[in-house]
Order: structure tokens, then sequence, then C-alpha cells
């Protein structure tokens, strides 16, 4: 079984640029902060489906203090002459915290200077792997359909998909059990 508390890897982008995509930590939260400060609007919205204002101090807790069991979160980061820099990130939580086998709700963000590098699908790979060394089975996502991007990389992933239209919102499956 995968230690996702401790999980760490290194990929590159396909600017040929290096990165660690790694667990949060509870240290993250100035660095979470300051990501969400320099995300685009249009970003956001795709994100959390309308505006939202600075996370408050309860959300940067939420976004970086995990049990790593019912939630867990992965970074992207790249380093800079100021240390790293979290340039992206995605999350999966389970569905029933008392039951893996209902599945997991996913979620990702990346940073817009860094869309398009594959990113999103590096990460996506990154859950799939933890999530099956736990036991989840299937993987949920909603995604507006305007974003483009996020629907391709799941129809890009090579699971086996399933995807329904309804509540203005594109509600995802991804099979974990091949």
């Amino acid at each position: 079984m995968i230690d996702p508390r401790n999980y760490r890897a290194e990929e590159t982008l396909r600017d040929g640029r290096a990165v660690v995509v790694r667990a949060v930590r509870a240290s993250d939260k100035q660095a979470m902060l300051a990501t969400f400060r320099g995300l685009e609007s249009h970003t956001v919205y795709l994100r959390f489906f309308g505006a939202h204002a600075d996370p408050t101090a309860d959300e940067l807790r939420d976004w970086t203090e995990l049990d790593f069991v019912s939630k867990v979160r992965l970074v992207v980061c790249l380093a800079g002459p100021d240390g790293e820099r979290i340039i992206g990130g995605a999350t999966y939580a389970l569905l029933d915290p008392e039951d893996v086998t209902a599945g997991a709700e996913i979620s990702f963000t990346v940073e817009e200077d860094f869309q398009g590098q594959g990113l999103a699908g590096k990460l996506l790979q990154h859950l799939v792997r933890i999530a099956r060394s736990v036991g989840i089975s299937r993987l949920v996502a909603e995604t507006l359909p305007e974003n483009g991007a996020m629907l391709a990389v799941f129809a890009n992933s090579g699971l086996p998909m399933t995807r329904k239209r309804g509540d203005g919102v594109v509600h995802v499956t991804l099979d974990l059990s091949t």
C-alpha cells in the first residue's frame, strides 16, 4: 500500500521543466494562499463553479491539514530561487468516509501559466495509483460543461469513463477496477 501522507514523485512538464508532485503539508498554508491569489478569476470559476473570495483560515486548514485516509491532496511544486512554488494540485475525498468502496470525488487546480503542460493528467495518474492502493474502485467529478480541458483529461486517462449532463454540470465517473 502507498503511504499518501509521504507521497513524492518527480515529473517533467511538456516544456522540459522538472516538478515535484507531493503530499500537501500543514506548513503549505501560505504557499496555498499565494497560489490561490495568483489564479485568474476564470480558473477560480471553473474550479469552484463561481467566484470565491480568499480562503478563510478554516479553508486553509482544510486544504492543508488532512488525515490522508478520507481525503488526499497532492500539490505540484516548481523549484525557484526563493524555494518551491505550488503551481497546481489535486484532491480526492471519499464519498463515504466509512467505506472506500463507495468511491471518491476528485478535483484539480492548475495555475494558468502551467495549463497545457500535462499536469492535470499526471496528477490524475498519481491519485489513481494512491486510490487503487487503498481499494477505491471509482473516482467521480463534477465539471462545468465549458471546462473542455478537464473533460479531455478524463477522456484521455485510459480509464473506463461514464459521462452524464445534469444540473448544469457534467458528472464524470472513472472506473478504477480494471
